[in-house]
């Protein structure tokens, strides 16, 4: 924050609160939100995960009924033919979500160091109005909780 100016007015001074409470309420909004967006990207990242599995499962399937199916290849050739072609289906899709949830890995972090930085600049700026809270209340002469306990416990 920029250097402060003490306003003399305590209409001033309650202004200056609901301001600092307003942003302190957006900012609380835009970490939550983040949070939440982490949150659903954890999800889709699980279930791409999951999605994955499931296609590697139907590849290793596919993949031994191709065997079955070569050493009967003299009387099922048009079977043969089949299996090949979703085989290679198959191996396209499981690559595709292998990419999807490589992507969605990349994302997450990324959502996830976003959301670590809204956080702290939270933190950053609740500190700033903390103290412009209590420089503006010693200013105008106010006594906060805080500084009657530190007045206490100096004398």
């Amino acid at each position: 924050m920029s250097a402060l100016t003490v306003p003399s007015s305590p209409a001033a001074i309650k202004k200056l609160e609901k301001q600092l409470a307003k942003q302190a309420k957006r900012e609380d909004a835009e970490v939550k939100h983040a949070l939440k967006d982490v949150q659903s990207t954890e999800k889709h990242k699980a279930k791409a995960q999951k999605a994955t599995v499931k296609a590697e499962q139907i590849i290793e399937k596919i993949a031994k009924a191709e065997t079955a199916t070569l050493k009967a290849l003299n009387k099922v050739t048009h079977q043969h033919d089949t299996v090949v072609v979703d085989l290679r289906n198959a191996e396209r899709d499981g690559e595709m979500k292998r990419q999807e949830d490589e992507k969605l890995a990349t994302e997450l972090k990324a959502k996830k160091a976003h959301a670590a930085e809204v956080l702290q600049t939270q933190l950053a700026h609740a500190d700033e109005r903390k103290t412009t809270l209590r420089q503006l209340r010693e200013g105008a002469g106010i006594a906060t909780p805080e500084s009657t306990l530190s007045d206490a416990s100096s004398a």
